[in-house]
């Protein structure tokens, strides 16, 4: 019997030992996976943060990039104002050089322009005679306003071109006028007719007709064969018929003869 009661003692306290033990290992288990648990959430956290960091360096770098875009663009835009800002000085400084020559020009511009008009009138004179009093005046005033301090450079440059334009002029048109002639003593209208700066007739009041040319400074009388074409010039000159090819009568060309 006393052996009964100490094996059921020894067997209380074993178990009592063994339930001791157990709950020792399961705290220790809890601990151990709590800790696990707490490392994982450490680690995780510790990813984002990771994360976090890469996503800022990444953004940190384009940023980087668009700055030194940026910054290209900006000295690009630079040395192309820095080529524009030279070409304005070497412009400005041509500029200046020119107005430098202003004086000068204008003293030497004068002459020139009297040289013109010199040459014009003495163009006129060895020219035609047609609408002679027209053109003496036009040369007249030509020196009138070289000698016209309000009248400007660039101006009397202008009239005087717009007068060596008509006198071209004259050379492609076809005219008929009448022009008072002395014959035997007595003024006469004539009718004139003026081909160009070629050839002038005249149709005089006895029905022939007379011709002066470049070549001959003498009147001389037209060809019979000659009246039906030069008739027919009076007529495109005055406008009567619409223009069309005609002869000419050329007495005194180097051509004729």
């Amino acid at each position: 019997m006393a052996k009964m009661r100490y094996w059921l003692s020894a067997s209380v306290a074993a178990a009592l030992l063994t339930g001791v033990a157990g709950g020792a290992a399961q705290a220790q288990i809890n601990d151990v996976i709590r800790t696990a648990q707490q490392a994982t959430q450490d680690a995780a956290n510790a990813q984002r943060q990771i994360d976090d960091l890469d996503d800022a360096a990444t953004d940190d770098e384009l940023q980087f990039r668009a700055l030194q875009q940026q910054i290209e663009s900006q000295r690009l835009y630079i040395e192309q104002q820095r080529v524009f800002l030279q070409s304005q000085q070497n412009e400005i400084a041509s500029l200046e050089q020119q107005i430098g020559r202003v004086d000068n020009v204008g003293v030497e511009i004068l002459p020139m322009m009297r040289d013109m008009v010199q040459n014009l009138e003495n163009f006129v004179n060895l020219d035609l005679p047609f609408n002679v009093e027209n053109r003496q005046e036009r040369i007249a005033n030509l020196y009138e306003d070289l000698d016209n301090p309000e009248i400007s450079a660039a101006e009397r440059y202008r009239l005087i071109l717009n007068a060596y334009d008509i006198e071209a002029s004259y050379g492609r048109q076809i005219d008929s006028y009448d022009e008072e002639v002395e014959i035997d003593g007595v003024p006469t209208n004539v009718p004139t007719l003026r081909i160009g700066r070629v050839a002038l007739i005249r149709d005089m009041p006895n029905g022939a007709l007379m011709v002066r040319t470049q070549y001959n400074s003498d009147w001389e009388p037209v060809s019979g064969a000659s009246d039906a074409a030069v008739t027919g010039a009076f007529r495109i000159a005055q406008e009567v018929t619409t223009p069309d090819l005609f002869t000419a009568p050329m007495p005194g060309s180097e051509d004729a003869q």
